[in-house]
């Protein structure tokens, strides 16, 4: 029997070519989009359970409240370990890390690049379960002068006899072993690991005995089995008061994060291991879409399949005729559903793992697919029992559920009921996804067109930026004196970072006479003279850095200086000015204010208009500007864009002759610009993606009905060829009919579209607008393409000849 089954079904298969082609296409691009989000979901809620102490492992987070509002971070001050230690001894299994996030690399006479570097003390392998390959963590980590290599690192750098490499020309390193690489899975990223003793405040260049000194380390506890988080919570604050001074104390708590939830929690932007965040909501849109796409593709089957019912009905007659229960005839269509469906899926698999390498560089995952093994091998199973069900058990009960002698007296009459109607509600649906994902494309088009027209308050155009190895001063000024000989150089600054980089100093500032009970975060950026002329920036009260002042400052005395004795002035932008009050800009010229940097108390001699320090997800902060030479570690330079190629040549040369011992490294601020948002670039290609796909399998499913229609009326169109209806007539017969239902589907999209990408447009303080032009586009182009995909098909009943629909009348 089964046998039997299976024979009528591959002829049926066979025999209905084109439509067995058409089920196939839609189901295997379907199944594969379901394959994609599968792979990306399952991918990012593994985060972290690799580690053994998984359910009790927990990141020390950081609430900080002042003026200005609340903040969130994981990053601890690097004296936090070990007062942690002191005061919680109950709970031994803890460690401290900090991550570095570039440096360079000096092994034998090459020099590389190498990013993520992790100090780490000697429970770091106790804590996590990071596979150690050779050498004893516990043991060496615990050593100054110790590191560990990651396997592929190792791979790309090491050479025979080379037992030792030099890190940022400060750290003389032993190699004491090998670990694997950390998972793509894992929050923390690392390529070697240095002994926690080799950390020093030389090496960072900032204090790191200090309390209120907190930049990238970051501090992990498993918690004993009987132990709870609120216990530990509870025991903080003394912990705080006794730690941090007065002031601090009453602003600062610590919580225990698990860090199976960080690469979820939106507060915690940077970890150890740069960005990690990922959205919930967008892992269920995510799968929304490939379900939507899978159903849409689904709904095409069940259409055609309704579309063949004129063909097969003959053969059901006979069948129910000579015995064949409604139960059988439901279960050998059934059985045909679920073979396209396995040959849709080996095909999607196929697709699947061919595109897979321009996935993962799309996403910048490291996506892994056996499709054969596993949970895929468990959702494939799932997905081929779905699909089959989706798509063959209507049209199957249908089938089944025709007349014998209706059918055999060529009486069959299946229109204008609720099976009609249940076509055009999924050819509805079908539409209706189709127009949400491409209003949705053309809002992220609209949007990605603002972020990169909207004004920053500097210049972004021809700007180089170069990262410096030393900040001495008789070395900068050779660099400078050495650019300022290349012709097409501009104007040359020393600073941390451009106006907007990743290079940000936050700290605290208040009003010097309104005291420190009113406290406001703040973004400081240590800036010379020149910076106002390189980045284009412009002043709107007051003056701007001179010379004297840069050369009052002793940089060989920073720290443990007051700031009187080094003359310190500010300059500070207008969100600053707004933030403390003052009606205009003059106002706070000649005040004094004092932030958290070295406690430097200075006056304000100028403010600066309005510019961005992060991307426009945020609002404008406040920021104040300082001349610091101690951090000057990045050269902007404004140069003449005719011969640029020449320019970085005569550029890399002037380095190489003051920074010889350095790989040199630079980067265009417009393109640093536009890799903030890379996100969203991501998005904007995807949903393309998936409104292709739902246009196109939607356009499939109107194939089918209007298949279906013409074989309805096959008859009708003949007698009003005779009566002289003309190809146009015919056309617009079988189309207003799709109008209207495309109508319907965008009347149905408009609103949910609209809530859906206004939530998503929150997401940036500065956003485009929802043009109506965006939902009469979406609604034309819909109509163009399907109306094409209509006329196409009805054309082909417009010119048959009316003798053979109408012979046997």
């Amino acid at each position: 029997m089964l046998k039997n089954y299976l024979t009528i079904t591959f002829r049926n298969v066979i025999r209905n070519r084109s439509y067995t082609f058409i089920n196939v296409a839609g189901l295997s691009v379907g199944i594969a989009a379901c394959l994609v989000t599968f792979l990306v979901i399952s991918f990012e809620l593994s985060f972290e359970k690799f580690h053994a102490h998984y359910d009790r492992l927990y990141c020390v987070a950081r609430t900080s409240t002042d003026a200005s509002g609340t903040g969130h971070s994981l990053a601890t001050p690097y004296p936090f370990a070990a007062a942690f230690r002191t005061d919680f001894p109950d709970i031994p299994l803890n460690t401290q890390i900090h991550h570095h996030e570039e440096a360079q690399v000096i092994l034998g006479d090459e020099k590389h690049k190498v990013k993520n570097i992790l100090f780490a003390d000697s429970l770091f392998f106790d804590v996590f379960s990071f596979e150690v390959l050779s050498g004893n963590p516990r043991a060496e980590l615990g050593t100054p002068g110790k590191v560990f290599l990651t396997q592929s690192l190792a791979g790309k750098i090491m050479k025979d006899g080379i037992t030792h490499l030099k890190l940022s020309n400060k750290l003389d390193l032993e190699i004491a072993g090998i670990v694997k690489d950390p998972p793509p899975n894992s929050h923390i990223k690392f390529s070697m690991i240095v002994s926690m003793p080799s950390f020093t405040s030389d090496f960072l260049g900032l204090p790191i005995d200090q309390w209120g000194m907190i930049s990238s380390g970051y501090s992990y506890v498993v918690l004993p089995d009987e132990m709870t988080p609120l216990t530990v919570e509870n025991r903080f604050e003394p912990f705080v008061e006794k730690y941090q001074d007065s002031s601090e104390s009453e602003k600062v708590v610590y919580h225990l994060q698990p860090v199976g939830d960080i690469h979820f929690d939106e507060r915690y932007g940077e970890t150890a291991g740069g960005p990690s965040y990922v959205n919930r909501s967008t892992l269920v849109i995510l799968g929304l879409l490939g379900g939507f796409i899978l159903l849409v593709a689904c709904i095409n089957f069940i259409n055609l399949s309704t579309a063949l019912a004129v063909k097969k009905s003959r053969e059901i007659g006979v069948r129910k005729t000579l015995g064949a229960s409604r139960g059988q005839l439901v279960f050998q269509y059934l059985s045909e559903a679920f073979m396209l469906t396995v040959i849709s899926t080996l095909l999607a698999v196929v697709i699947t793992e061919a595109a897979l390498p321009f996935i993962n560089s799309f996403l910048q995952k490291e996506l892994l697919f056996r499709p054969f093994s596993g949970l895929p091998a468990v959702f494939l199973a799932v997905l081929v029992l779905v699909t089959t069900l989706l798509s063959g058990l209507y049209p199957a009960f249908v089938l089944s559920g025709f007349s014998p002698i209706a059918v055999l007296k060529n009486k069959l009459t299946y229109q204008g009921t609720s099976g009609a109607y249940a076509r055009k509600y999924l050819v509805v649906f079908q539409f209706l996804v189709a127009q949400m994902l491409i209003i949705g494309t053309l809002v992220v088009a609209d949007q990605m067109e603002f972020l990169n027209s909207k004004p920053l308050g500097f210049a972004k155009e021809a700007i180089l930026n170069v990262s410096l190895p030393d900040t001495k001063k008789e070395l900068r000024e050779s660099f400078q004196s050495l650019l300022e000989t290349i012709p097409e150089v501009e104007k040359v600054s020393f600073s941390v970072g451009a106006p907007t980089s990743d290079n940000n100093l936050n700290t605290s500032y208040h009003l010097t006479e309104r005291g420190n009970k009113e406290r406001y975060g703040i973004g400081l950026k240590l800036v010379d003279r020149n910076y106002l002329e390189t980045y284009g920036m412009e002043l709107a009260a007051g003056r701007w850095f001179t010379e004297n002042e840069e050369k009052a400052v002793d940089f060989s005395a920073l720290f443990g200086t007051s700031s009187e004795e080094q003359k310190y002035v500010y300059i500070v932008n207008e969100a600053l000015v707004r933030q403390l009050g003052f009606s205009s800009n003059e106002d706070i010229i000649g005040k004094n204010i004092t932030t958290g940097l070295n406690g430097i108390t200075a006056e304000v001699v100028g403010v600066v208009k309005d510019f961005h320090i992060k991307s426009l997800h945020h609002a404008v902060e406040p920021v104040a500007l300082l001349h610091f030479p101690y951090f000057y570690y990045d050269a902007g330079i404004r140069f003449n864009t005719a011969g640029t190629q020449n320019v970085l040549n005569a550029i890399e040369e002037a380095y190489a002759k003051v920074f010889p011992d350095y790989l040199f490294e630079y980067s265009f601020l417009d393109a640093h610009l536009e890799n903030l948002y890379q996100q969203e670039k991501r998005s904007f290609a995807l949903i393309r993606i998936f409104a292709g796909l739902a246009i196109f399998i939607s356009c499939l499913g109107l194939l089918g009905l209007v298949s279906f229609l013409t074989q309805q009326k096959i008859k009708e169109v003949g007698i009003r060829k005779v009566f002289g209806a003309s190809v146009t007539n015919i056309v617009f017969l079988f189309s207003k009919s799709f109008i209207t239902l495309i109508v319907i589907a965008f009347v149905a999209a408009v609103p949910l579209a609209w809530y859906g990408m206004n939530s998503w447009l929150e997401g940036f303080a500065y956003r485009t607008s929802l043009n109506v032009s965006v939902f009469v586009v979406a609604l034309l182009s819909t109509l163009v393409v399907a109306m094409l995909t209509v006329i196409y098909q009805s054309m082909r009943a417009a010119v048959a000849n009316p003798v053979d629909s109408l012979r046997s009348e």
